[in-house]
């Protein structure tokens, strides 16, 4: 494919190695599947038809339950278009570990990053943190945009939520299941590697640029989480979390 071609499609489109093609994905809401068709609408068919895709062009879209269908275009109107089922699968992409990354809010460029990545990598949940060096401002909405195109261009079959920023005292006083971790420099000691060798569930809290005090470390341990260290120096906040969702996911999910 040319680079111009790849450009155009951009980063919704997704490899299918075997064909050797290139196929846009799209993410279509359960309730707009029946009868073995799709219909496609809002913002999704903003896209399919900037890429001009015409009746009898393939696509895959998938849907918030895991399934991924392969359909083809029957009709592309002003307000929705739709699709004939070609195949339906339920592909296993998405890690056995339900993990939850608690970033505390960065600057806007940083925070778009790490929940790009982190989605990329496989989060279940983005649980957005202010603490008490915050210096960003929440975009919820434009955040969950950013993880959904993460996820079309990833190939994954579910779209992480990305929640409204919450104080760290209330977030870590939640009943969250399974390990809780929160990231401080200065743990010197414990690694995840301490941690138990198997796990389900997972939430890791990963601080801001100025670092979280050594009094809210304290109480998010007395709730429970464990302070680890993620290495010997010091990492920018953005290199932290997409750190520690790697290691987690190495750990304890499919990543590695």
């Amino acid at each position: 494919m040319a680079d111009g071609e790849r450009a155009r499609r951009g980063p919704l489109a997704h490899a299918d190695a075997r064909a050797g093609r290139v196929v846009l994905r799209l993410f279509v809401p359960s309730t707009q599947a029946a009868g073995g068709r799709v219909r496609i609408k809002g913002a999704e068919l903003r896209h399919l038809r900037t890429l001009r895709l015409r009746p009898g062009d393939v696509l895959v879209v998938f849907d918030e339950q895991g399934a991924e269908h392969e359909v083809r275009l029957e009709r592309v109107g002003g307000r929705e278009a739709s699709a004939a089922i070609v195949a339906t699968a339920r592909p296993a992409r998405e890690p056995p570990l339900a993990l939850v990354l608690a970033p505390a809010l960065l600057k806007s460029a940083k925070m778009d990053l790490v929940v790009q990545k982190a989605t990329e990598l496989g989060v279940a949940r983005i649980a957005t943190v202010r603490s008490r060096h915050t210096i960003g401002t929440g975009h919820p909405e434009r955040w969950q945009r950013i993880a959904l195109a993460a996820a079309k261009q990833s190939g994954r079959t579910a779209v992480p939520v990305v929640d409204p920023p919450v104080a760290l005292a209330d977030l870590v006083r939640q009943p969250w299941p399974g390990v809780r971790v929160i990231c401080w420099e200065g743990e010197r000691s414990t690694r995840l590697a301490a941690l138990p060798p198997r796990a389900d569930a997972a939430i890791i809290v990963v601080g801001p640029e100025g670092g979280f005090a050594t009094d809210e470390v304290g109480d998010a341990r007395a709730h429970g989480f464990t302070p680890v260290g993620l290495a010997p120096r010091i990492l920018r906040a953005e290199t932290a979390a997409v750190v520690a969702v790697a290691l987690c996911l190495h750990r304890w999910g499919d990543v590695g």
